[in-house]
């Protein structure tokens, strides 16, 4: 049975003594074993989408790079662009939001690095055992060239999964372009005309340009790729999703692209989630979102699964209720930790320890 390592702290109480406890969360967790020197060593993160505010702070990456760079090793930021139309769709503007949410080499002391290239077609191809839908994924070159790697997560509800932790940083944030569409593949949105206002704003966000307005908006099933971003856009509820089946292959999916990641990096992976300022839609919603419940804290472990099941039931307790039920109660977020424990990725039985 694995520990997860919870640093009980508020976004609201992180001060100067940061650095010191984050140091204390890492020593615990053991994880200067994971990098040696002259690591290129990647911390995988998520630098918040323009809009939102909730994302993990620069000052935990800070905290995590001088730890990084304790071990010798030569820590960079990276992540992978996004499907939808956004800055973070290609480099340039994926590395100008980093910089513009205080992901600065000042600031946090690494600098950032995109992923998978210029527009998200860098990728190595890497070889699943017992995927039931893939027995190849397509990972960004740049997590799989990375000797280590540290995976720093925020907590939040999510549209398709119902949860994002660890589990997809790993399978949905290291993927390249073109294998984060062949994750949402199948997977398409219907329209309810009798709730569809005629705003346009799934247009906006549509990357495909699958959707037009006529009386009511109309989906082209040809163009769509299945993303989800018009379901978590529209307010007036008009799109929906079949989730019972396609949540469940989405989550499947995600998790064997995170058996490739985990399987390249053996023992040279560690992961902390920041479970602060939890919000119903991930940080790619680019909305300022309140959150669903007080702060929890940051955790940290070596096994994603089990970091992932403390975080949910972390939640459950804190809040009397499942994160799913507070952010998207048809989606079973449970399929991707099964998943994951029959993947070998990890346990999700636990010892949790507060430091």
């Amino acid at each position: 049975m694995n520990n997860v390592y919870l640093l009980p702290i508020k976004r609201s109480e992180m001060g100067p003594a940061l650095d010191e406890q984050i140091a204390a969360l890492w020593a615990v967790a053991g994880f200067e074993n994971a990098f040696a020197p002259n690591d290129l060593a990647a911390i995988k993160l998520h630098v918040g989408e323009p809009g939102t505010k909730t994302f993990a702070s620069p000052t935990i990456a800070a905290a995590l790079v001088k730890c990084v760079l304790s071990t010798g090793a030569r820590p960079f930021l990276t992540d992978t662009v996004v499907l939808y139309r956004s800055p973070r769709d290609n480099a340039p503007g994926h590395a100008g939001v980093a910089l513009a949410h205080g992901f600065t080499p000042a600031a946090v002391g690494a600098h950032f690095v995109p992923a998978d290239g210029l527009n998200g077609s860098d990728e190595i191809i890497v070889d699943v055992e017992r995927g039931r839908h893939f027995k190849k994924v397509s990972i960004a070159s740049t997590v799989m060239q990375a000797r280590s790697m540290l995976v720093l997560s925020h907590a939040t509800g999510h549209l398709g999964c119902g949860f994002g932790g660890a589990l997809k940083n790993l399978g949905m944030g290291c993927a390249s372009k073109k294998a984060k569409l062949r994750q949402h593949f199948g997977q398409q949105p219907r329209i309810n005309p009798r709730n569809c206002v005629i705003c346009g704003e799934c247009i906006q966000w549509c990357p495909t340009e699958a959707i037009a307005l006529d009386k009511t908006a109309a989906i082209d099933k040809k163009k769509c790729i299945g993303c989800g971003e018009c379901i978590a856009v529209c307010l007036a509820g008009a799109v929906h999703f079949d989730w019972t089946i396609m949540g469940r292959a989405l989550q499947e999916r995600m998790i064997e692209h995170a058996a490739a990641v985990v399987r390249s990096k053996s023992n040279r992976l560690c992961y902390v989630t920041v479970a602060q300022q939890i919000t119903k839609d991930c940080d790619c919603l680019g909305l300022d979102q309140p959150p669903l419940l007080d702060d929890i804290g940051i955790l940290a472990a070596s096994d994603p699964v089990a970091l992932d099941q403390a975080v949910l039931d972390l939640v459950r307790e804190r809040a009397g209720r499942s994160l799913e039920s507070m952010a998207y109660p048809k989606t079973d977020s449970d399929v991707q930790l099964k998943y994951a424990e029959s993947m070998g990725l990890g346990q999700r039985a636990y010892t949790l320890v507060s430091i």
